[in-house]
C-alpha cells in the first residue's frame, strides 16, 4: 500500500497534537467556585465572572505558585487562596492586598486561554492569548443537528489511557463492532462486511447499516440515522488529549423521542457501557500512538476509513498546520 506521507519518524511526533478547540468539561460543572482542568499537559483554572461568563487561566498564581482553583470568585475576579491576589478573565492582576497603593507590575499578570461554551461543553483553544495574533477561528460543530432544540441530549464521558490517534481509530473501525460489542450495539451485526465510505481532506463519512458515521479531523465524531423522518437517535463524541497518552471522551446521546424524566440516565449509561467495551482493548494497543507509516501494521479493505485517517494524521505531522507539543507544557 502506497504511503504518500511517509517520512522517518521523529520522537516528538508522539507529543504533537493539532491546535484546535478541545472540550475540557461540562458547562454545568462550573458554578460559583473555580475548578481545575488539564489539557495537553497544561493545568488550567476555570471560573465565572459576575455575568456568568466562563474564563480559563494558567492554574498557578504567578506570585508563589499556589493552585488558583483553591481560591474563590469575588466581584467577578478570581482570588488566590494564599495572598488574595485577584485576576480578571484576561489574566490581569487587579488587586494585591499587601500593597493597595502601589502600581501593579506586569509580572503579576498570568496567562489566559480562549474559552467558549457550546452544546453544554466548555471548549478551550490551547494557546495563550499572548501567543495568538488574533482570536482563533470559531468552533465549527460537525453538524447543526447538535444545536437542534428538538433533541434531548444525554451526556456521558470517560478517560482512557490511550493516545488520541488510537482512540479516534476505534470509532472509525466498523469491523470490530460485531466482535467487541456483541452484547450491545453489535449483537445483530454480521462479521463479514463491505465498507462504504467517502473521505476528503478533513472528513470521513461511513455507511454502517442504518447509520452514517461522520468524522471531522481531528476531534469530532457523529452517528446519525440514514432515515430522516420519525424517531431519530444521534450520538456525538469529541476527543481531548489530556496528556500524550491520556484522552478524555465527551459524548452526547441525542433523541427526539422518549423525552420523559429518567430516560437521560438510561441513554447515558448505555453509551458509557459501549465505550467501556472498547476501553480495555484500545488501552492495550502497542505501539501506543498509531505507527509512523502504514507499512508498519497490516491492513485489509475493512480498514479503509482508518487508513484515510492515518494518511491525514501523517499529513498533519509533515505540514506547518498549527500544533501543540505536550512536552513544552512541562517546563
Amino acid at each position: 500500500m502506497v504511503d504518500e506521507h511517509y517520512r522517518i519518524a521523529r520522537k516528538e511526533d508522539h507529543e504533537v497534537f493539532p491546535c484546535t478547540w478541545y472540550a475540557i468539561g461540562w458547562a454545568r460543572e462550573l458554578k460559583d467556585k473555580p475548578i481545575k482542568k488539564r489539557l495537553l499537559g497544561r493545568d488550567l483554572v476555570l471560573f465565572r465572572d459576575q455575568q456568568g461568563t466562563a474564563h480559563a487561566l494558567h492554574a498557578y498564581c504567578p506570585h508563589r505558585g499556589a493552585d488558583l482553583s483553591l481560591g474563590r470568585c469575588d466581584g467577578g475576579l478570581l482570588e488566590c487562596a494564599y495572598h488574595a491576589w485577584s485576576f480578571d478573565g484576561t489574566g490581569k492582576c487587579l488587586d494585591i492586598p499587601a500593597h493597595p497603593g502601589r502600581t501593579i507590575p506586569a509580572f503579576a499578570n498570568t496567562k489566559s486561554y480562549p474559552l467558549i461554551e457550546s452544546i453544554g461543553l466548555l471548549w478551550i483553544y490551547p494557546m495563550t492569548r499572548d501567543q495568538l495574533e488574533s482570536e482563533p477561528e470559531p468552533l465549527k460543530l460537525i453538524n447543526p443537528v447538535l444545536e437542534n432544540q428538538d433533541y434531548v441530549m444525554a451526556p456521558y464521558d470517560t478517560v482512557w489511557q490511550a493516545h488520541l490517534t488510537r482512540v479516534v481509530e476505534s470509532v472509525l473501525d466498523v469491523a470490530h463492532v460485531p466482535i467487541v460489542h456483541n452484547k450491545t450495539i453489535g449483537k445483530k451485526s454480521p462479521k463479514e462486511i463491505t465498507i462504504e465510505f467517502e473521505a476528503d481532506d478533513n472528513h470521513i463519512r461511513i455507511r454502517n447499516g442504518g447509520g452514517i458515521l461522520h468524522y471531522d479531523f481531528p476531534q469530532q465524531w457523529l452517528l446519525t440515522p440514514v432515515k430522516t423522518e420519525g424517531s431519530q437517535f444521534i450520538n456525538f463524541v469529541t476527543f481531548t488529549p489530556i496528556e500524550q497518552e491520556v484522552t478524555a471522551i465527551y459524548g452526547l446521546a441525542g433523541r427526539n423521542f422518549a423525552k420523559f424524566p429518567g430516560m437521560n440516565y438510561v441513554f447515558s449509561r448505555y453509551s458509557s457501557k459501549v465505550l467501556k467495551e472498547d476501553q480495555g482493548i484500545v488501552e492495550s494497543q502497542h505501539p501506543r500512538p498509531i505507527p509512523d507509516a502504514l507499512r508498519m501494521e497490516a491492513h485489509v479493505p475493512a480498514d479503509g476509513p482508518q487508513v484515510r485517517f492515518r494518511q491525514r494524521w501523517y499529513q498533519f505531522l509533515t505540514s506547518d498546520e498549527p500544533r501543540i507539543v505536550v512536552s513544552e507544557a512541562k517546563a
